[in-house]
């Protein structure tokens, strides 16, 4: 009686650690989610910001390709004291974003946002009716 009684109790125990280790899988995997929704929530929110800043006081810059801003060098219509660096990084919600490219050029203005040190990368487009996230 006592062999069945250490294996019924053996096989409760393993049960019981296969479903723990079940319920850790699935809180990391959500709080893994949590995580990219944040980090998507910061890169729509610096999009939004960096274009309420093109429209303000960095208005001038707006019609140029990031890669044309350039300090110094900027259009006559532009204050010769304008720094287009608190567009290239920003922070929000505490994190670290970087502008990877702004081109007007195009059919359609896209952005490109990214987390500093490697992180979440998305691009946006600029519409009539507002920002639509591209992806990648």
């Amino acid at each position: 009686m006592l062999p069945l009684a250490l294996a019924g109790s053996l096989v409760l125990l393993l049960s019981s650690l296969s479903l723990q280790g079940m319920v850790l899988q699935g809180r990391h995997f959500q709080f893994l989610e949590q995580r990219r929704f944040q980090a998507e929530d910061r890169l729509a929110s610096a999009a939004h910001l960096l274009l309420a800043q093109l429209e303000g006081p960095f208005s001038c810059l707006k019609p140029l390709p990031s890669s044309a801003w350039v300090r110094g060098f900027l259009p006559p219509e532009c204050p010769p004291q304008l720094d287009p660096e608190p567009l290239r990084r920003m922070t929000v919600d505490g994190s670290p974003v970087e502008l990877m490219r702004w081109d007007p050029t195009v059919q359609v203005p896209e952005l490109l946002l990214q987390e500093t040190g490697g992180g979440l990368r998305r691009r946006f487009a600029l519409h009539a009716g507002g920002l639509q996230e591209l992806g990648v």
